[in-house]
């Protein structure tokens, strides 16, 4: 290649004309047609006349120039051929070269990109070896496979079956202590690690040392559209069943393990990271034996030695060879020790041929013989039996494979300690230790990262049950005085001071340790008389039959201090919380902040400091707060004992969700101090714990009708209330496996027609009818009453997951036997809406039970996004409905309906008795408080 002619200087360039003293022989020579014309460009550049240009082109350029240039002068004559071609010819020989070059490229050697894994990285070294680049010369030569690929696959701490931090602690081991092996090539994999904090670190340490990775990335947006399996048992809701109830700990763990199958198989990666780490390598042009081992695994010189010699001597004729492993209870140990063959009783890890067809069940989960399937198609666990029948849910193993037999078992591999030593031991009971282990650390593993992605959206001050926009939409209509919202309003103005006349007159210790007469002019005024007074609102000492009473009046006084702006029905709101839910004395007297009814010779040094800090304007609007908790579940939370204020008859007909959603609001008003909220809230926590854990709250999770519903809907109110997001998340998702049992496809309740007719063959119904008939067809009132109450429930319990925002929405979601909530719901609104009422007092009680289902199921359509025609079409007639109000203007207040109820018989008097002992089926007022 000729040198670039523009580094030479001007004295060079001004030699135009050749010079006199030229070599005679050269001259001799040279004949006219040898004559080099070499145009410099450079007359033009350093101002050279027109004139010595043509003269320049007239006479050959060599002259003396020949002795100045220090390149022989042979080199100007491929130039000057080159000079004389037309351009035509240029463009030829370029396009020629580059059909050369694209015909050329087939013959490079690339390392193919897995998809969704980054190539491995190798920061201070190419990543291809030397000799892939020699192809470049010899394209036709096929690579020789000689070479070994060990892969580490590094996934996520699991505790309890990992210590904390042990991944990266033994990662580091095998970095600063396990030699380099001829000939081999180690790459770590980064499988699918979850939080970035750890895989930075990670990263870190593998840079640190130079080491090739393939990061396999976890993508939030892909995990968060996995759902649980619950409906491949054998039986609807079924781990509410009799059969799962007889089941073993362990058995009901891998029960409950099979329900994550798909977020498992996602977020641990664990045949799907060695199925990748086999398909990089086997895209890699020279190797060989692929080793996806695991990441807590380490090979010692005279291991590796005794492997290599083996493959070797076999590899010709055998594609896959098992490697025994030894766990360790000290990692020291490799230091210390001889290297010698250990005891290696565990688990082998495979080695690959680079032509070996089998790779890893892509079904078989982690924790579910993710490795032990494919050592049995292979026919190295013979003695196993995995071949035969398992529980019928779980995937089912393949066939043995056509290399069955062509194994062989060869050297030995160390497992790392992986912290905790008695499920290390080489004993019976290590293992079984480690199998509960690893069933418990999955599901917490997955919980926990359900949680974390859940609690970006999740905010504890946000109500369950009522809804604020819609409370705050309604508050703004009563402003305008709008007249449906305003005639509702005056209705709750009228009952909230029925209560407030009920608690001066009869509890004064709500009120406070004054007179009840002393108060009567700090009464709000009501516009209108009750005629029929209820019974007084609630004793001052709870009982189990007070509960339901204490929620509804709560929340009355709590609903009209927002609506009205009166704080005396906060105050004592807040001091019906006070009195029987954390048993203090009421408190009378507002804290006064004025400055200018003191006196400052009497104030306190200090005093000026109350009106500074973050307690300034009031953080606690009372000056006399007694704050000593004395309910018992505060004082003793480790008890087993429920509250007095809690029964079997309290559970199974109290909904406490609107109940929670006031003491929310009550807080925000600051009528409750931020002390006393965390009491309530401890007291919710023992409520929940006593809910979860005690035998009656685990029968009522058991039951197939309503109360088992209601139980659902307690739990995960409670477990919002107390910041429980792993729980909530656990009931949301598993109260979906309720549908297909309670509901058939056209939307039939049949457990709710068991439920009565139970009923009815206890002797609580004393009827005077002699009619057999009579005694045995209950009444349509009971029907409705249970079908349309476990309706409601239902139609809540997906109300306040929307509300809540996290977990998957239940009012859509289709079972096996194609029931939905919604689509029962709506089937049962469209079979009363066309019923033939006998009488007006029958069509007032249905309508005041059909108005608020309708409504709120109205709202969870809009909330919800339909998944089938079957919704859209449900969506449209619930719409139609509400538009032509077939149940009634939704801001009409349904009386007590005594008069109805004392016409009933027994049966219905019995049933309706609920509403008079406060457990009304929806909240009071609902109509402010939860259509939008």
């Amino acid at each position: 290649m000729m040198p670039p002619f523009n580094t030479y200087d001007q004295q060079h360039t001004n030699a135009s004309r050749p010079s006199t003293d030229m070599n005679p022989t050269l001259r001799r020579h040279l004949s006219s047609s040898d004559a080099v014309s070499v145009d410099l460009g450079s007359y033009r550049r350093f101002g050279s006349s027109r004139q010595d240009k043509d003269k320049a082109h007239q006479q050959p350029l060599l002259s003396n120039a020949t002795h100045r240039w220090p390149f022989p002068f042979s080199i100007l004559q491929p130039h000057r051929k080159y000079r004389h071609r037309p351009s035509w010819l240029k463009w030829l020989l370029l396009l020629l070269g580059l059909l050369f070059l694209i015909g050329y490229v087939p013959f490079f050697s690339f390392v193919n990109q897995v998809p969704t894994v980054e190539e491995p990285k190798t920061p201070h070294r190419h990543a291809m070896p030397d000799h892939a680049n020699s192809q470049h010369a010899y394209p036709d030569t096929t690579p020789v496979r000689d070479q070994i690929v060990l892969y580490r696959i590094i996934g996520n701490d699991l505790p309890p079956r990992h210590k904390e931090g042990q991944t990266l602690s033994n990662l580091q081991f095998i970095l600063d202590h396990e030699p380099s092996f001829p000939n081999t090539r180690k790459i770590f994999l980064l499988n699918r690690i979850s939080n970035p904090a750890n895989e930075a670190t990670i990263i870190r340490l593998l840079d640190l040392y130079q080491q090739e990775y393939v990061r396999l990335p976890f993508e939030e947006d892909i995990y968060k559209q996995l759902d649980f399996r619950l409906e491949q048992f054998p039986e609807a809701d079924f781990l509410h069943s009799d059969d799962y109830r007889r089941y073993s700990k362990v058995s009901k763990l891998r029960i409950l393990d099979f329900t994550y199958h798909d977020k498992n198989l996602y977020a641990m990666n664990n045949n799907g990271g060695r199925n990748t780490a086999i398909e990089h390598a086997k895209s890699l042009p020279n190797v060989k034996w692929i080793m996806p081992f695991d990441g807590n695994c380490f090979l010692s010189a005279n291991a590796f030695k005794e492997i290599t010699t083996q493959l070797d001597k076999h590899g010709d004729a055998t594609k896959y060879f098992t490697v025994p492993m030894a766990r360790l209870l000290d990692n020291s140990v490799l230091l210390t020790s001889s290297d010698i063959r250990p005891k290696a009783p565990e688990e082998p890890q495979i080695i690959f041929r680079h032509d070996a067809d089998e790779t890893y069940n892509l079904d078989m989960r982690y924790g579910r013989r993710s490795k032990l399937e494919l050592l049995w198609t292979l026919g190295a666990l013979q003695n196993r039996h995995l071949n035969r029948p398992t529980v019928p849910w779980e995937p089912v193993e393949r066939p043995y494979s056509p290399d069955k037999g062509n194994f062989r078992t060869i050297g030995w591999v160390f497992r790392l300690f992986s912290g905790n030593p008695q499920q290390e031991e080489n004993k019976k009971e290590a293992s079984s230790i480690r199998a509960f282990n690893r069933l418990l650390a999955i599901q917490s593993y997955l919980d926990s990262l359900d949680e974390s992605i859940a609690r970006r959206d999740f905010h504890q001050e946000k109500m369950f049950l009522l809804n604020e926009r819609a409370m705050a939409n309604k508050r703004y209509d009563y402003w305008n005085t709008n007249k449906g919202v305003t005639g509702i309003v005056d209705e709750l103005l009228r009952r909230a001071d029925t209560i407030v006349q009920d608690l001066h007159t009869y509890y004064p210790s709500v009120v406070g340790n004054v007179a009840s007469t002393s108060h009567q002019d700090d009464l709000p005024s009501s516009s209108t008389s009750d005629p029929t007074p209820p019974p007084p609102a609630i004793d001052h000492t709870p009982t189990p039959e007070r509960l339901g009473a204490l929620s509804q009046n709560v929340t009355i006084l709590t609903v009209a201090h927002y609506f009205l702006g009166n704080e005396h029905y906060g105050k004592l709101a807040a001091n019906l919380v006070r009195v029987h839910l954390l048993e203090q004395t009421a408190v009378t007297e507002e804290d006064a902040y004025s400055t200018a009814k003191r006196v400052p010779d009497e104030s306190h040094l200090l005093d000026f400091l109350s009106d500074q800090g973050y307690s300034f304007p009031s953080l606690g609007r009372f000056s006399t707060v007694d704050t000593t908790p004395r309910h018992p579940l505060v004082r003793s939370p480790s008890s087993s004992s429920p509250s007095h204020l809690l029964s079997t008859s309290d559970l199974t007909k109290t909904d406490l969700s609107s109940l929670l959603d006031c003491i929310r609001l009550l807080r925000r008003m600051q009528m409750l101090t931020h002390k006393e909220y965390i009491y309530v809230q401890a007291i919710a926590a023992d409520v929940l714990e006593y809910l979860i854990t005690s035998p009656a709250g685990i029968h009522l999770a058991q039951m197939a009708d309503h109360r088992g519903v209601l139980y659902d809907l307690q739990v995960t109110s409670l477990a919002a209330f107390t910041d429980d997001v792993r729980l909530f998340l656990r009931v949301a998702n598993r109260c979906r496996m309720r549908i297909g049992k309670q509901f058939t496809e056209d939307g039939a309740q049949p457990f709710q027609e068991q439920r009565l007719h139970s009923m009815l063959a206890q002797p609580l119904i004393e009827t005077t009818e002699t009619d057999d008939d009579s005694a045995s067809t209950p009444p349509w009132q009971a029907s409705f009453h249970y079908q349309s109450l476990n309706l409601q429930y239902w139609t809540s319990l997906a109300r306040g997951i929307q509300n809540i925002g996290i977990g998957n929405d239940i009012w859509h979601f289709t079972s096996e036997n194609q029931a939905s909530i919604s689509h029962a719901v709506t089937r049962f609104l469209q079979h009363y809406a066309l019923h033939d009422w006998q009488s007006d007092h029958d069509r007032a009680w249905a309508h005041s039970r059909l108005r608020p289902l309708m409504m709120m199921a109205h709202n969870c359509f809009q909330r919800a996004t339909p998944l089938t025609t079957r919704d859209e079409q449900d969506r449209q007639w619930i719409d139609h409905a509400m538009a032509q109000e077939v149940f009634g203007h939704p801001f009409i207040y349904d009386q007590d309906l005594t008069a109805y109820q004392d016409n009933q018989g027994d049966l219905v008097q019995f049933l309706l008795d609920d509403q008079a002992k406060g457990r009304p089926i929806v909240p009071p007022f609902w109509m402010l408080s939860t259509v939008v």
